[in-house]
């Protein structure tokens, strides 16, 4: 089915939540939150709370939590790294499951997606108790990803604007990588363990009310590409995904990069894959970053440099009454001292400035 036909059918008629600039705050009417500037960098430092306030950005999904194997989180560090966000009007709505950590053997990749299936139930039950810790800790998402091997990028190539450096692939230059795995992973094996997977971890969310989403396999691959058939690389894996186990606290991290990357016009069609996936409600975390090419050969470059039109992605959010972060996600980097910095504030600030645009129909 065609994206396009594929929305039409889904976009349901009704009233859309209104979209507010930044925190999420509610429209008074429906007690709905309204989305709003988030990041996945930085830690709980005073130094790192205070400078995302000072830039609007009001909400964070955690990466540095201490995992322990043999029992995933403590709710003690989760709760005090809530109540010190807190103290910044930093709301930590999210927290990031360490999935390269997850495997005993130490491969990035976890056993539950190689198929190694005594090791892999440990990991699942592993998955599940961090649901019910984060639950505890009243964290209502958990940001993860379902990949049978690691991201593919290819050697940077020429620099960007003032000398930026962007993150690349070329499948020219990458195709006669090795093969990832002695045998061949199919679409079909690895959609059995995918649902596997799902079929223990989403129903231990719904119960605990733990909001899942799940990033795409960075990037969209062809079909036997070192061995393997990647299956969540785009819309029809992420449509075909939210099928298994139907339930509100199941969807995605809509990597809009990602669906670029996934795709042959990414400007008429990442926003018709917002309106599918944002109509059933099913978007749960959003990353707002754009690139330079399509399927296959691109660059990761500054938003308001890409091919798509960001401005109309983001009004394709408002028009779903999509609810929660929208994070930049990656940033183009660069050698002068304090680059990093440099690179979030400016992505901070145009998201910030979209979100107040369309709130007032520009």
């Amino acid at each position: 089915m065609e994206i396009t036909e594929a929305v039409e059918k889904g976009i349901e008629a009704g009233e859309r939540a209104k979209a507010e600039e930044w925190r999420p705050s509610t429209n008074g009417e429906s007690n709905t939150p309204l989305m709003h500037v988030g990041t996945q960098q930085f830690n709980t430092s005073d130094e790192d709370l205070e400078y995302l306030a000072r830039h609007s950005c009001h909400a964070k999904n955690e990466n540095s939590i201490t995992f322990h194997r043999e029992y995933g989180w403590d709710v003690d560090e989760l709760v005090t790294k809530k109540e010190q966000c807190a103290k910044f009007g930093v709301d930590m709505e999210m927290v990031a499951l360490p999935i390269h950590q997850l495997a005993v053997d130490g491969e990035s990749t976890p056993n539950y997606m190689r198929g190694f299936n005594d090791e892999a139930d440990k990991e699942i039950e592993l998955i599940c108790h961090m649901i019910r810790q984060a639950s505890e800790a009243e964290i209502p998402a958990i940001k993860y990803f379902l990949c049978e091997m690691e991201n593919q990028r290819t050697d940077s190539h020429p620099p960007g604007r003032g000398n930026s450096r962007y993150s690349t692939f070329r499948l020219e230059e990458a195709k006669d990588r090795e093969q990832r795995y002695d045998q061949v992973l199919t679409a079909e094996t690895n959609w059995e363990r995918i649902t596997y997977v799902l079929e223990r971890i989403i129903p231990v969310a719904s119960e605990y009310k733990v909001r899942m989403a799940c990033h795409p396999c960075d990037p969209w691959l062809p079909p036997g590409y070192r061995g393997v058939d990647r299956v969540l690389g785009g819309f029809e894996g992420f449509k075909k995904l939210i099928e298994i186990c139907p339930s509100p606290f199941h969807g995605l991290n809509l990597c809009l990069g990602c669906m670029a990357e996934s795709v042959e016009d990414p400007c008429k069609e990442v926003p018709d894959i917002i309106r599918y996936f944002g109509s059933r409600k099913r978007i749960h975390h959003i990353h707002f970053r754009n690139i330079i090419g399509k399927r296959s050969n691109f660059q990761e470059v500054w938003p308001d440099e890409g091919v798509m039109n960001m401005w109309e992605n983001m009004k394709a959010l408002k028009e779903v009454g999509y609810p929660h972060m929208v994070v930049p996600d990656h940033a183009p980097g660069h050698k002068e001292e304090g680059a990093s910095r440099q690179a979030w504030a400016f992505e901070f600030g145009y998201i910030r400035a979209m979100i107040q645009a369309v709130n007032d129909g520009v």
